[in-house]
């Protein structure tokens, strides 16, 4: 049963899962330039992102599993990682590259997606070595998005914060559970999701909004 629980976290909070569940969380804070996007604009633009973002990569593991460049959608072997992070690495960039084109869309849209692309470049230079837990830095970087948003907006998410580092932790001991990652590994991915979010979001926002 313990098993079935740390498998069911895994998944649900799965690294191409995370930007995405920052996107939605974005958009039901009341920032007013997020709001007046208007909700049909707001509806597409969530599809479009989703459907590059995680529809796409999830097609294209599929692919690989299929043609057995790898052996799960975990992809617990550091060997298998490089190609899947290479092209989610395109398409985050992709997503990050249009966002910001988009004269009319608030920075912290494509804040999110310069995030990924940036985590995911890290995370695929550092796999050429370590096995750094793509789990632990999504939680990470989702604890600082949200650290963002409460700091540059003056929102009160404490309790946000609050609840979303317990899911990282929980993510965290399910993915040490499995034997998937030691401690280190985990603990290196949660802290350098946390950096990479911190100095990317701070160079964007505070420009504007500091």
């Amino acid at each position: 049963m313990r098993r079935e629980l740390a498998e069911s976290f895994s998944l649900s909070f799965h690294p191409l899962l995370i930007p995405f569940y920052s996107l939605l969380f974005i958009f039901v804070l009341p920032i007013f330039e997020i709001q007046s996007l208007g909700s049909n604009f707001q509806t597409y633009l969530i599809s479009m992102i989703g459907l590059i973002t995680v529809g796409l990569p999830i097609l294209s593991m599929r692919m690989l599993k299929r043609q057995g460049a790898i052996s799960s959608f975990y992809l617990e072997k550091r060997e298998e990682r490089n190609l899947p992070y290479l092209l989610t690495l395109v398409y985050y960039g992709i997503t990050a590259f249009m966002l910001v084109r988009i004269d009319f869309i608030p920075v912290v849209i494509p804040l999110i997606y310069a995030v990924s692309t940036a985590a995911t470049f890290v995370i695929m230079l550092l796999n050429l070595k370590w096995k750094i837990s793509a789990h632990a830095m999504g939680m990470g970087s989702l604890n600082a998005i949200v650290f963002l948003m409460h700091h540059f907006y003056d929102l009160h998410l404490m309790i946000p914060m609050a609840v979303i580092m317990l899911l990282g932790i929980i993510v965290i001991l399910s993915r040490h559970y499995l034997n998937s990652h030691n401690w280190p590994e985990l603990i290196y991915g949660y802290f350098i999701g946390i950096f990479i979010s911190l100095a990317i979001g701070f160079y964007l926002l505070n420009p504007i909004l500091g």
